[in-house]
């Protein structure tokens, strides 16, 4: 029995949304800051058996905006957690950071708390698309954090892009990949660049369809898309996940525990774990989260038993994001079958259509089940 386990823990607070974010963050909600983390430890200690008896490796802190919160929040946290696990065991303690809030102080704390692994969102360079999306921070204000950062040897760090964006360019997206590829030597090992999604209900919504900005064409997107892997790859950041490049050795530890069907436990408000073959979703409401810890009554809104068959479809489609691809004997070993026993037809079908290739030890995507990745999930959903 693999006796790893990952952690995630939710901090659902901002000082403002972002006009595209569709997540469980909140504006306005000071005064529930200290309270909810006083239950998030409590759910944590409710925890006991379990962490007990598995060793905490990955950490992964995540939002809203973590690092707007006081951080002696953020160590009260890990503190708990410490109670359960070594650190000669933990591999990698991440926490997102929106870098207006960034101060030395605060990453101190961080750093003492076990904290090795920074991902800050930058998500362009152009300070007049940052506010069009509701970023309220500016490139100045990552680069003074990533100073920082660099002042205080932390010497792993993660920043996130997304494309197409409001008014952006495909020369402005290429100066931002450029801009990234530059930071190497300032302790950049890994560039998250998610695909933007236009959610119903959101600002970015209603300003795209009022007319107020505009997004290029799917054409241009895709010459973001080239531009972006080519200039990745020759500079030394390689593909290893669809959405993720990284510096040999700095792949995020506790994002292939999701990719590679490992468990981890959720902790707070919106938080998702999976664990003994159930995948469960705490409540995203903050006050019914805190008063649900306080009744000790059940957290979760959603709780899915998945069955065998359910858990290799999964298994597939999670183990197919990495480049590398889909392991064959890791699923002949973790569920007991080859896996042409239960999926020949579609393997078959995903391949004529020129979307998975295949070697003697993995199945993967091609370039272009990379590119429509979502047509390859359809069929094992």
């Amino acid at each position: 029995m693999n006796n790893e386990i990952g952690v995630y823990v939710h901090i659902p607070f901002c000082l403002r949304k972002c006009y595209y974010c569709d997540f469980a963050s909140y504006e306005n909600m000071e005064k529930l800051i200290e309270p909810y983390i006083n239950a998030l430890c409590d759910e944590i200690l409710k925890n006991s058996e379990i962490l007990s008896q598995y060793k905490i490796t990955t950490i992964y802190i995540g939002g809203g905006t973590p690092s707007y919160i006081d951080a002696k929040y953020i160590k009260q946290i890990l503190d708990t957690l410490m109670l359960f696990t070594d650190k000669e065991f933990l591999k990698e303690v991440t926490i997102e950071l929106n870098p207006n809030s960034v101060t030395k102080e605060k990453l101190e704390i961080y750093k003492n708390a076990g904290v090795n692994r920074l991902s800050i969102g930058l998500q362009s360079i152009y300070n007049d698309i940052l506010k069009i999306i509701g970023r309220v921070h500016k490139l100045e204000d990552f680069e003074e954090a990533l100073k920082i950062a660099n002042d205080l040897s932390f010497d792993n760090v993660s920043l996130d892009l997304i494309y197409p964006l409001p008014n952006l360019s495909l020369e402005q997206f290429k100066e931002t990949v450029d801009y990234a590829i530059s930071l190497k030597e300032k302790n950049i090992k890994h560039i998250s660049i998610y695909n933007l999604e236009v959610h119903e209900n959101t600002k970015l919504a209603f300003l795209l369809n009022e007319g107020y900005v505009s997004l290029v064409n799917e054409d241009t997107e895709y010459e973001m898309y080239k531009y972006l892997k080519d200039t990745l790859s020759q500079n030394g950041f390689y593909r290893y996940e669809i959405s993720n490049y990284a510096i040999n050795g700095y792949e995020s530890k506790h994002n292939l525990k999701y990719w590679n069907q490992e468990q981890y436990l959720g902790f707070g408000s919106s938080a998702s774990s999976f664990f003994g073959g159930k995948r469960y979703t705490n409540t995203k409401d903050i006050k019914e989260y805190i008063k649900r810890i306080n009744k000790n009554e059940i957290l979760y809104d959603e709780c899915e038993e998945l069955d065998l068959l359910s858990l290799m479809k999964e298994y597939v489609m999670l183990n197919l994001r990495k480049l590398e691809g889909l392991n064959k004997d890791n699923f002949k070993i973790k569920y007991q079958k080859e896996i042409y026993d239960i999926f020949a037809e579609e393997i078959n079908e995903l391949e004529k259509l020129g979307l998975l290739e295949e070697n003697k030890k993995y199945i993967k995507l091609t370039s272009r089940g990379l590119e429509v990745a979502n047509l390859v999930w359809e069929k094992f959903i």
